[in-house]
């Protein structure tokens, strides 16, 4: 009960992050009449923004820094014995998790090059997750700073 449950914060904290960057995206990248201003996303976004990127890339970093190279995220949360169907249930979902967390990071900093004046909680959220995408990158590869 306690994984589905945290499996369950997991997701709706990705989503929180997920919609929180596309609306600051769309603020930044709009032009022209109609295009909502830039102080609709208000201080308590921005703070969400920050807080939830901070979740969920822990998260990811944390999931991939115990998962051996090759393997599913999160596979050490099935039993031994566990069936077929639930382990390529719990590889899509996590493929799906990280797929999302990496689009979503890379939209933020893609958009926050070209825009870095536009929403500046936007262009400090991708600058975050490019160096926090590069450490989940090492943690997953095992690769170590050279001695």
């Amino acid at each position: 009960m306690k994984t589905i449950a945290g499996g369950v914060i997991a997701i709706v904290l990705l989503g929180i992050y997920a919609w929180l960057i596309f609306v600051a995206a769309r603020i930044a990248l709009c032009e022209g009449a109609g295009c909502p201003a830039p102080a609709s996303f208000n201080t308590t976004m921005a703070q969400a923004l920050s807080v939830t990127t901070g979740l969920v890339s822990a998260l990811v970093i944390a999931e991939l820094a115990v998962t051996r190279s090759g393997e599913a995220p999160a596979a050490r949360l099935l039993a031994a014995n566990a069936a077929p169907r639930a382990r390529l249930l719990l590889r899509w979902i996590s493929t799906g998790y990280l797929v999302v967390w990496l689009v979503a990071g890379l939209a933020a900093f893609v958009v926050g090059l070209q825009h870095p004046d536009a929403l500046p909680a936007l262009t400090n959220v991708g600058q975050a997750w490019f160096g926090i995408a590069v450490a989940a990158a090492y943690a997953y590869l095992g690769i170590k700073p050279a001695s």
